[in-house]
């Protein structure tokens, strides 16, 4: 239900957007509307127009862009999330309902109905969304945005941040990306969406437990806490079995691709990989030049990435019996 409602919503705001601009008519704008609803809230990035989001068609629909954007958001922000302040809707809802009609006095608290995980994977996105969108407006101010008004920049330049989170849309072709706008690129891939979502990547939560622990080794504090609530040592192992897992996987399937791919930049390929294991669907142009044993590699990185690399790595080790030493 909450599918549905959010994509019939995404949809109805595309469809307002380029009613009388699609060839086809109504037919063809109602179903590109809803297809790229879908495929926005799912994170799949696949368009119905050859040039995705930098198609004449709708290159300069800033308002599209936008929604398509948010769309890709509640996508990745994952159904836990969107249940939980559901949940805090309706604590307050039927508090202020109770109030009104005397069957409870008024009172001011704080309700814990926001748990850890909520507050950490919508804590992470704002600030990715933020210095995604700042740090790609600043690399292509001059170059793919360079002739756009400054409401033309700042959407493109928005979409351009959320998209690498493993939606894959377009709003340049990416082989026209300055090196430091592909390289943030690469990171938003790399860190991907929240848990339970339908995004793939690290997952921010995993990272942001990495980067926490990180700095308590450095400061030699031993509990990891968020909140005023401690972060479980196995959730921190789990963290960082993940990060490692995923970093040995990719740098095997690029090691591989360096072969079966010979004379292609090691940037090209490691971006081709990074891609297909957090499920984005970018590329710099290459996909269609990967010979079949590189097809296969990218193919297997696609279906690790969406299985998740240590679920993938659990199915192939046995379980360990605890024994006392």
């Amino acid at each position: 239900f909450v599918t549905l409602f959010i994509e019939g919503i995404g949809a109805y705001f595309i469809y307002m957007d380029v009613r009388g601009s699609l060839p086809g008519g109504t037919q063809q704008e109602l179903f590109y509307a809803m297809f790229h609803a879908v495929s926005a809230f799912c994170n799949a990035g696949i368009s119905t127009l050859s040039g995705n989001m930098y198609d004449p068609l709708v290159a300069d629909k800033y308002n599209l862009h936008f929604w398509i954007a948010m769309l890709i958001i509640f996508g990745g922000l994952g159904f836990p999330i969107v249940f939980n302040y559901l949940k805090l809707l309706h604590h307050l809802l039927m508090n202020g309902i109770k109030i009104l009609i005397g069957k409870q006095k008024h009172y001011i608290h704080t309700p814990r109905i926001i748990n850890v995980h909520t507050y950490i994977v919508v804590i992470s996105t704002l600030i990715l969304l933020i210095t995604g969108t700042a740090f790609y407006l600043f690399f292509e101010y001059d170059n793919t945005l360079g002739d756009l008004p400054l409401r033309g920049k700042l959407a493109n330049a928005f979409l351009g941040a959320v998209t690498p989170r493993t939606a894959g849309f377009n709003v340049a072709d990416m082989a026209t990306l300055a090196p430091p706008t592909l390289m943030l690129t690469l990171i938003l891939m790399v860190i991907g969406a929240a848990p339970m979502s339908t995004g793939g990547g690290l997952k921010v939560t995993t990272v942001l437990v990495a980067i926490l622990t990180a700095l308590n080794v450095a400061r030699e504090k031993e509990k990891v806490e968020i909140r005023k609530r401690e972060i479980s040592p196995s959730t921190i192992r789990r963290a960082f079995a993940t990060i490692v897992l995923y970093f040995l996987f990719a740098s095997t399937a690029v090691w591989i691709l360096s072969y079966t791919e010979e004379g292609t930049p090691v940037f090209t390929l490691t971006f081709e990989v990074v891609s297909a294991l957090s499920t984005v669907g970018s590329s710099l142009n290459f996909s269609p030049l990967l010979s079949v044993p590189g097809k296969l590699i990218i193919i297997s990185a696609m279906l690790i990435g969406r299985i998740g690399v240590l679920t993938f790595a659990v199915c192939f080790i046995r379980e360990y019996k605890k024994r006392d030493y």
